[in-house]
């Protein structure tokens, strides 16, 4: 009975490495300009030095793109709006707020309820 299986089992590994072969042939050899393609951008391909290199940011651009931004290192210089909020602004905006510190001493029926559009 074992015989039978290593016969089987030999006969398994011939028609997989058959069809592998076969499939491995089927395949046309790439042109040059798909070699090229798939080779842009790959840092160990031969043609790498050759490629073009983008310009660099200027100080501009990186301040244009940093504006706002609180964690810019220029944050520090921003223009500081004049208006505080007052407490009557700021407490209009913690109504029904469960982090609100005062969320417990809530009025029931001050409920805003918001329909969907």
């Amino acid at each position: 009975m074992f015989s039978k299986f290593s016969l089987s089992l030999a006969a398994a590994l011939v028609l997989v490495s058959a069809a592998g072969v076969a499939r491995a042939e089927t395949n046309p050899p790439c042109s040059i300009d798909e070699v090229i393609a798939v080779e842009s951008g790959n840092p160990d391909s031969v043609d790498f030095a050759g490629r073009a290199i983008p310009m660099r940011s200027t100080n501009d651009d990186i301040s244009a793109s940093e504006s706002g931004n609180p964690d810019s290192v220029d944050n520090r210089t921003r223009a500081i709006p004049a208006h505080s909020p007052t407490n009557d602004e700021i407490n209009a905006a913690e109504v029904n707020n469960p982090e609100s510190s005062d969320y417990k001493d809530r009025q029931p029926g001050n409920v805003d309820v918001m329909c969907p559009a």
